[in-house]
C-alpha cells in the first residue's frame, strides 16, 4: 500500500508564515505539520509515499529527503498549477498504485489514525469531530451507508471528513471523472453508489486560519518526542513533559511547565516562566523575568526581558523588545473580509517581523510578515493587510 500526500498549495489564510514555505512546512509543537503526518504513516506500516509538493517545494524536499530518515521511500510529484486536490490525487498517482491512502497534507491527526484507516477492510473515510464547519463536507448515515453533505449547519461537534481517505485506483479513476476540483465534492457524488467505512480520529485538527495554530499546537503535544539535551543550570525547575534541544542554555530560576518543546540552541531566562503548551523552535533567545504560556515561537527569535506572551503565535526571524505584553482575549474580528468569533487568543505575528520596546498588542491581532510595531505603542486592529 501506498500513501499520498498533498502539499502543493500555499495556504493564503496563513500567508504571514507561508512566504517561504507551504501550510503544510508550519510548526506546531516545534514539528511541520508535515512531520506529524509522514510518522504516523510509517507507523501504520505504510511505507511508499508519492509526496505532490508545488508552492515552495523545495522546503519540503529538503526537509524529508529520500524519506530514508523516516523509516519510508519518498517520491515526488510536482503540481505546478493551482488545479485543485483531484487533479493533485491524479499526479500522485502511478501504474503500480492499487490501494493507497490519500492524505491532504495540512491537516493534524493522531498518529494512530492511520492504522485504523489502513485495518478497514475495504474503502474508508476518516472523520473527526469539528469545531468549526470543514471544507471537507460532514459526514452523515443514512440507511447505514455516509454521506456527505455541504449544508454548513452549526458545526461543533458534528462529524465532519478529514479529507483522509482510504481508496483504490478504480475509486479514484471515478473521483477524477467527476466534475470539479474538489475531492469532498467528488464523494459526494459518487458514495451513493459506493461502499465506504467511517473510521473516526481521536484527534483531528483542522488548521485554517491564524489562531488555529495555537490550538493545534496544544493537540500536537500528544505526540511530542521526548528528549534532553543542552545546558541546565542550578536552581531551574522542570515539571511535566519538557523536550530541550542541543546546545540550548535554560538559566537558573527558569520555571518550566510542560508539555513544552524547546528546539536547539536556544538560550531562556534567567527567572522567565515558560509554559505549558509552548514551544519554541531552534536559536530562540528569552531574555530575563518573562513569561511564556500557550504559544509557540518559530525559529530565530528573540524575546526580550519582561514580555509577557499568552495564547501567542511568533513567526520566524522575528525580534521583541523588552516589557512587549500580548494580552489574550475574546473578540470579534475581521479578516479578510469576514467576521469571526476568536476566543482566549493573544496577538499572531508574522515572520520577519519587529516589535518595540513595551509595545501592547491586543488579543486578536494579526500582523502579516515584516510587521514594524514602535516602542511604547498599543496595536489593536483586527488585521492588517500588507504591511504596517
Amino acid at each position: 500500500m501506498h500513501a499520498i500526500i498533498l502539499t502543493a498549495g500555499e495556504g493564503a489564510r496563513l500567508g504571514s508564515w507561508t512566504s517561504n514555505r507551504p501550510k503544510g512546512m508550519v510548526p506546531i509543537g516545534n514539528r511541520p505539520i508535515l512531520d506529524y503526518l509522514v510518522r504516523g504513516i510509517v507507523k501504520s506500516g505504510v511505507k511508499k509515499i508519492h509526496m505532490v509538493v508545488g508552492y515552495s517545494k523545495n522546503s519540503v524536499m529538503s526537509y524529508f529527503g529520500d524519506g530514508s530518515s523516516f523509516g519510508a521511500k519518498i517520491s515526488y510529484f510536482f503540481q505546478e498549477k493551482r488545479t485543485g486536490t483531484l487533479e493533485a490525487m491524479r499526479i500522485g498517482m502511478s501504474d503500480d498504485i492499487s490501494d493507497f491512502i490519500l492524505v491532504p497534507g495540512d491537516n493534524y491527526v493522531s498518529s494512530d489514525s492511520f492504522s485504523k484507516l489502513r485495518a478497514a477492510n475495504g474503502l474508508a473515510l476518516l472523520s473527526g469531530k469539528a469545531d468549526r464547519w470543514s471544507k471537507w463536507g460532514e459526514i452523515e448515515l443514512e440507511k447505514g451507508k455516509p454521506k456527505i453533505t455541504f449544508d454548513n449547519p452549526e458545526a461543533y461537534q458534528r462529524i465532519h471528513f478529514t479529507g483522509i481517505a482510504k481508496l483504490n485506483s478504480e475509486t479514484a479513476d471515478e473521483l477524477i471523472n467527476c466534475s470539479g476540483k474538489h475531492i469532498g465534492e467528488a464523494l459526494e457524488l459518487i458514495l451513493p453508489n459506493s461502499d465506504f467505512e467511517v473510521v473516526e480520529s481521536k484527534h483531528w485538527h483542522n488548521i485554517v486560519y491564524p489562531w488555529d495554530l495555537i490550538s493545534g499546537n496544544r493537540v500536537a503535544f500528544i505526540d511530542n518526542q521526548l528528549y534532553r539535551s543542552g545546558k541546565i543550570e542550578r536552581n531551574v525547575t522542570i515539571k511535566g513533559e519538557v523536550s530541550i534541544g542541543k546546545g540550548t542554555i535554560i538559566r537558573s530560576g527558569t520555571y518550566l511547565v510542560g508539555p513544552i518543546s524547546i528546539g536547539d540552541s536556544c538560550d531562556i531566562g534567567p527567572n522567565s516562566v515558560i509554559g505549558p503548551s509552548v514551544s519554541l523552535g531552534d536559536n530562540v533567545q528569552i531574555g530575563s523575568f518573562s513569561e511564556i504560556l500557550d504559544s509557540i515561537v518559530m525559529k530565530n527569535c528573540e524575546i526580550g526581558s519582561y514580555c509577557s506572551l499568552k495564547g501567542t503565535v511568533v513567526g520566524e526571524n522575528s525580534s521583541l523588545g523588552s516589557h512587549v505584553v500580548a494580552i489574550p482575549s475574546s473578540r470579534d474580528i475581521m479578516y479578510f473580509n469576514q467576521t469571526f468569533s476568536v476566543s482566549d487568543r493573544g496577538a499572531m505575528i508574522g515572520d520577519n517581523s519587529k516589535i518595540g520596546n513595551r509595545a501592547i498588542l491586543q488579543g486578536g491581532s494579526i500582523l502579516m510578515n515584516e510587521a514594524a510595531i514602535g516602542d511604547g505603542e498599543l496595536y489593536n486592529a483586527d488585521f492588517q493587510g500588507d504591511s504596517i
